[in-house]
């Protein structure tokens, strides 16, 4: 009697052991997913962002051009530096409902599973 609940209890002990080892397992497979994913997502945006900034420079000389019809040159070129310090400031004032909270949903949803 003495030996089988010994058994039982060591038997016990190690399937403890070896549940707790797949947890850590599972756990390490879960952060190196979500690592991945966040990962991924800056590596995308940052692409986004260049080329964005190309795109940006692009319509910037656009409507440089279409300004110099009417205007002086250098008119033309003061008045979309004007424009793009605008939207910088725009950006700068609207920061959290256009970046910081959608970044921060994004981090929320893929670290806190429901």
């Amino acid at each position: 009697m003495k030996d089988k609940l010994t058994d039982e209890i060591k038997d016990l002990f190690t399937q403890g052991r070896d549940w707790v080892k797949l947890e850590i397992e599972y756990a390490k497979l879960t952060v190196a997913e979500k690592f991945t994913l966040l990962l991924s997502a800056m590596i995308i945006g940052a692409v986004c962002l260049l080329m964005g900034m190309v795109v940006l420079i692009l319509l910037a000389f656009s409507l440089v051009e279409v300004f110099s019809t009417f205007l002086a040159p250098w008119l033309a070129y003061l008045t979309v530096a004007g424009i793009i310090c605008l939207l910088i400031l725009l950006l700068y004032i609207f920061r959290n409902p256009i970046l910081l909270n959608p970044i921060a949903r994004f981090i929320t949803r893929l670290f806190i599973n429901k």
